[in-house]
């Protein structure tokens, strides 16, 4: 759940190349919080762009955006996304482009020369698509390889004789001369060679990735990149064409093992990694680069017809200029020119000049730099932006065997963007983050403490949940929000005013005058007591087990609202200054490895005495009063809620459904959208369409129905002459002119079940069968899946014995609900397996008890999830 409903998928109308590098936001998410956060004309900021998605969600919101981008190919594609081209001025653009000159002749006609191939059929002169090269062996990427063959299309064999549009032909002699008759190469390639910056310690990697195109493929392609970048066009054509050669590089060169497709480029300490390939295909330049025209200009057209609409934004310089002129946008580069799009100015006599305030700051952290990552953006930025754009990425890195930077790196990035940010938000404005992994959340946590921002709630997603993580921090200047006083963050709250300040110190759960208070250093047992408790209060009002990653969110807010963040990056007075000791660790010198360290010892140290890992990844309560105090589970709450929702709503749209369940629920409560919709499918009706949800079930009905089982389930027992008893609470119902308790006999109305257990809440069972001294039957009947109460409340109090079963009678409506909560908690198993617990069905339980004579034996197969009664081949044997 991510607050405002579903999650949707990263969008379909992404490029490949920036799935890689740069992957896009989930666009449901961000116009939620767009929504959520600002009003009509208000400024919405991206600190690290991957495109422009957020400021083009922006303006389709009828807000004005601010969009750094993180790298020149990002503020390229930006370029696109934000105004994208007319279709007719591209297709007019690329028509242009391959009729220029060249040469005696056209730019398309003279690259198709250099391919130039006879029909083996009908012996006409045409255009070869690609040439196949086996490779002998595997010498770095470009290892030895000789042609073998020609992939080709003959418009006149096709249309006269039939036959396959593509064939393939051995080469004959004049293909052989053409491979190797490349004139001028050398000078292309000095050219090409001046495009790539210098990697210190990788003097030859540019030359590797030049010499991972053939001779004719470099000709073709630089034939193209010097038209593209000789002639005036508008830069959203001119970007949008870069765009298309950005597709056709890889294509065009021997990472193309398959047709149609680019094998991934790997670099390892400074050398391109050999392809596990046995062929690779030499691919027409111009249909290479006709290939990714074609995959740009339908990025182009579902652009316009996807979840935003048509936006065109109209661009400005700087902030200043989206609240004097025409200017929806503005667009920057965010490593150069961050500070002059968001720069503050004076008037002649020193003052501000009054500009608009940004209210949201929303987007994604930069994407970690990996080999992978930094290889592709420096190749792809060097052919198609050059030289310089290339010499902002950290390229050196090439060099290395491996590129990890350490997380605080990255906080240290965040916090350089929330200080350059910081002096032109709005004090009621937000920072809004939306990350992956635990990792990058605390980067992000640490970098805004550094800034001085405060950290006003935090959700990390767990593994097994489609959404984001996300962070909402207020800027230092902030008001802080009242906000709810909930169990996990009771005497968290700062003292009014200022924002609370994060130096303040809590005392007995209150915070002391801002007067009487002295920074303290940083002390990881305080900061560990204050991870315990939160992690406990956190469970109770959860009331079932929760992931690291769900505690940790409620974790970093109390240590935000405890000072601990703040007081962990700031050194404390009188420390030395200068760099750490060579003796100091990752954990010591990193804030981020530091905090992620301490989280994990004192959760799983020796000395926790009140948290314990059930299961791997999850944890939960181990001092008995806690467990006594925690809350009914959130998965009953939830299940109780969508059935709520259900019957009293009326039909609703499956997104309407969503927005109202997720408003029900926040903080540590927040459900997953796994849960969420394992609910859905047990409640709603097989006549429910996604524009129109409505359920089947009626509680008045299914109290009935619970009535009348109890009834059956009493006179079973007293058929197998046994003595019965039926819950306190449930005597009372309505049946048949009386009540249910009038089915039991006098002595058994006033029996003394201590003979069973000693435990008082035995009394509340809604059924039992019973033979004093010998054995008792328990049987509870639940139409909801909602197992928390009778399986670990009630019943964890009534002790296990050899000579007591329990029955879970459920509606066979809710078995896949049952199922699926059996399998989310393992404190729901671990009762079943010691309770000595069968899980029957409703209508299988009537079926047996309806058996004449009834004997007991016969029972087993209709017992489970799965019982064998419902598998058809072993019906005959049953009751043969």
């Amino acid at each position: 759940m991510t607050g405002r409903g579903p999650v949707d998928a990263q969008p379909g109308y992404t490029l490949p190349v920036f799935d890689r590098i740069a992957p896009a936001p989930p666009p449901a998410i961000i116009a939620a919080r767009i929504d959520l956060h600002t009003g009509p004309g208000e400024v919405v900021a991206d600190l690290f762009g991957r495109g422009g998605w957020v400021a083009r969600a922006a303006i389709d919101h009828q807000r004005l955006a601010v969009s750094l981008e993180s790298s020149p190919l990002t503020r390229m594609l930006a370029e696109v996304v934000l105004r994208p081209p007319d279709i007719r001025h591209l297709d007019a653009a690329i028509q242009g482009l391959a009729a220029s000159p060249r040469g005696d002749t056209s730019l398309k006609a003279w690259i198709g020369d250099l391919f130039a191939t006879r029909c083996a059929t009908c012996g006409r002169m045409l255009v070869a698509d690609e040439i196949v090269w086996s490779i002998d062996d595997e010498v770095g990427v470009a290892g030895r390889a000789r042609p073998v063959a020609r992939s080709y299309r003959c418009a006149v064999c096709q249309n006269q004789q039939g036959g396959p549009e593509q064939r393939q032909a051995p080469l004959d002699a004049d293909d052989l001369r053409r491979v190797d008759a490349a004139p001028g190469v050398d000078t292309v390639r000095a050219t090409l060679r001046a495009r790539f910056p210098d990697v210190d310690g990788a003097d030859g990697l540019p030359d590797e990735l030049l010499a991972m195109h053939t001779p004719r493929q470099l000709i073709g392609l630089s034939a193209i990149l010097e038209r593209i970048e000789g002639e005036l066009r508008a830069a959203p054509v001119l970007a949008a064409l870069r765009l298309a050669l950005l597709h056709a590089v890889p294509l065009a060169s021997r990472l193309s093992t398959q047709p149609g497709r680019a094998a991934a480029l790997r670099v390892t300490a400074g050398r391109v990694r050999p392809l596990n390939a046995t062929q690779f295909r030499e691919r027409n330049p111009w249909l290479a680069f006709e290939d990714g025209v074609r995959l740009v200009r339908g990025f182009i057209q579902r652009l316009e017809g996807g979840p935003t609409g048509p936006v065109q934004g109209r661009l400005g310089e700087d902030l200043r200029s989206l609240g004097e002129g025409v200017a929806t946008a503005v667009l920057g580069l965010g490593s150069v020119g961050g500070a002059a799009v968001l720069r503050t100015e004076v008037d002649g006599y020193g003052r501000p000049i009054p500009m608009p305030r940004i209210r949201l700051v929303l987007g994604q952290a930069p994407v970690r730099p990996n080999l992978d990552r930094l290889v592709a953006a420096y190749h792809g930025t060097a052919w198609v932006l050059g030289r310089d754009a290339a010499a902002l990425l950290p390229a050196d890195a090439l060099a290395g065997s491996s590129l990890r930077p350490a997380w605080g790196q990255q906080a240290a990035r965040m916090a350089r963007a929330f200080e350059l940010v910081e002096p032109t938000m709005a004090r009621d404005g937000r920072v809004i983050q939306l990350d992956g992994g635990v990792e990058p959340i605390v980067a992000t946590v640490v970098g805004g403490a550094t800034a001085g921002f405060r950290l006003l709630a935090a959700r990390a997603s767990d593994p097994d949940d489609t959404a984001p993580s996300v962070l909402e921090l207020l800027p230092p200047n902030g008001i802080m929000p009242p906000g709810p006083r909930t169990r996990a963050n009771v005497g968290l709250e700062p003292v009014p005013g200022g924002a609370g300040d994060p130096e303040m110190v809590a005392g007995s759960g209150l915070f002391s005058p801002p007067e009487r208070v002295d920074r303290r250093p940083f002390s990881a047992t305080d900061a560990g007591r204050t991870i315990t408790e939160i992690a406990v209060e956190t469970l109770k009002a959860r009331g079932e087990p929760a992931t690291y990653e769900r505690l940790l969110g409620e974790i970093l807010v109390g240590l935000d609202r405890q000072g601990h963040l703040r007081r962990l990056v700031t050194p404390a007075r009188g420390a030395p200054s200068g760099p750490p000791a060579r003796s100091a660790t990752a954990a010591d010198t990193d804030p981020v490895e530091r905090l992620l360290a301490l989280t994990r010892d004192t959760l799983g140290g020796t000395a926790q005495r009140r948290l314990g890992e059930i299961e791997p990844g999850r944890w939960w309560l181990t001092d008995p009063d806690d467990v006594a105090g925690a809350a009914i589970p959130v998965a009953d709450r939830v299940e109780w809620a969508v059935f709520s929702l259900l019957s009293t709503a009326g039909p609703l749209p499956e997104r309407s459904f969503f927005d109202r369940i997720a408003s029900m629920f926040g903080g540590p409560d927040l459900p997953e959208e796994g849960l969420v919709r394992a609910c859905l499918e047990a409640y709603r009706s097989i006549k429910s369409t996604p524009d129109r949800v409505v359920t089947a079930d009626d509680l008045l009905k299914r109290s009935e129905e619970h009535t009348e089982l109890l009834a059956v389930i009493t006179e079973a027992g007293h058929r197998l002459g046994m003595r019965t008893w039926i819950g306190r609470r449930e005597q009372t119902r309505r049946h048949a002119g009386g009540t249910l308790g009038d089915l039991l006999d006098p002595s058994e109305q006033h029996a003394f079940l201590g003979s069973i257990s000693s435990a008082p809440e035995l009394a509340d069972v809604d059924a039992i069968w019973y033979v004093r001294g010998r054995a008792a039957f328990l049987f509870e009947v639940e139409w909801t899946a909602m197992l928390g109460e009778p399986l670990l409340r009630r019943h964890a109090r009534i002790p296990s014995d050899e000579g007591i079963v329990r029955f879970l009678v459920i509606a066979p409506e809710r078995t896949e609900l049952v199922r699926f909560k059996l399998a989310r908690s393992a404190l729901l198993r671990t009762a079943i397996d010691q309770g000595n617990w069968h899980v029957i069905k409703s209508n299988h339980l009537q079926t047996f008890l309806a058996q004449e004579p009834l004997d007991l034996g016969d029972l087993e197969p209709y017992l489970g999830l799965d019982p064998t009664i419902e598998r058809s081949g072993e019906q005959m044997a049953l009751f043969g």
